[in-house]
């Protein structure tokens, strides 16, 4: 049985619109919510379409990075299964890439390629949906971490503001030294990144362009790709 034809079924790609219309009613759902909290917090419109725009530009290069590895995966495990499993952000493009590779390997297939059979396929749709269980555990979770921050803090606002400062650059600096080590082309694209984003910042300031800083992060992400994919061939 051909493991493509599965995949392509129309019942994936059902399941995968599913799930993209929730994801886009929640999407909607917290931004009406964020925006009549702001409103009843004295934010003028002025101020909202600001953050709103901010917000946007800064998520392009994310964004892209993200589609970039989509193409990837609709490539190597069909279409309709990578929108069934990320139509809707399940997870992170990146971490079902390399669920479904270890999966094959497993399974003693080797993804993405020609000699890739149903029983690879099998193997990796395990894999995901029980990698996926993690994010079910943490929503059931959810409602008690407000009262878990509050006794790790004691209410210190200053104090939430390092932790949390603290868990991004550390969360981000393991996936960035950890992909820097893999090659060359992946150690220049790490520091080209970071390089340029903390320039173009300094730069807004310099300039007094303050608007070029919500374009940083996606300006860094794209040509520290792009230079990266030069020097990989």
């Amino acid at each position: 049985m051909d493991w493509k034809a599965i995949a392509n079924e129309w019942w994936v790609w059902f399941s995968g619109g599913v799930t993209a219309v929730l994801g886009l009613y929640m999407a909607w759902y917290f931004l009406r919510t964020a925006l009549r909290f702001m409103h009843t917090q004295g934010f003028t419109p002025e101020q909202t379409r600001a953050m709103i725009r901010g917000a946007a530009i800064t998520a392009i290069g994310p964004v892209l990075a993200n589609v970039f590895v989509m193409i990837a995966l609709a490539v190597a495990i069909s279409p309709a299964f990578a929108w069934q499993r990320e139509g809707v952000g399940v997870g992170s493009v990146f971490t079902e890439l390399a669920q479904a590779s270890n999966a094959a390997i497993a399974a003693g297939e080797k993804f993405g390629d020609p000699s890739f059979t149903i029983k690879g396929f099998a193997a990796a749709v395990l894999i995901m949906n029980i990698a996926g269980w993690g994010w079910s555990v943490e929503a059931i979770f959810t409602r008690y971490l407000g009262k878990l921050r509050e006794k790790v803090t004691g209410g210190d606002q200053a104090l939430l503001a390092v932790i949390a400062g603290a868990s991004m650059v550390a969360i981000f600096s393991y996936y960035s030294i950890s992909n820097a080590m893999k090659s060359t082309p992946h150690l220049v694209t790490v520091v080209l990144a970071a390089v340029l984003s903390m320039f173009l910042f300094k730069l807004a300031d310099w300039i007094k362009v303050p608007r070029l800083k919500e374009w940083a992060l996606g300006i860094a992400m794209f040509v520290a790709m792009f230079i990266g994919k030069v020097l990989a061939g």
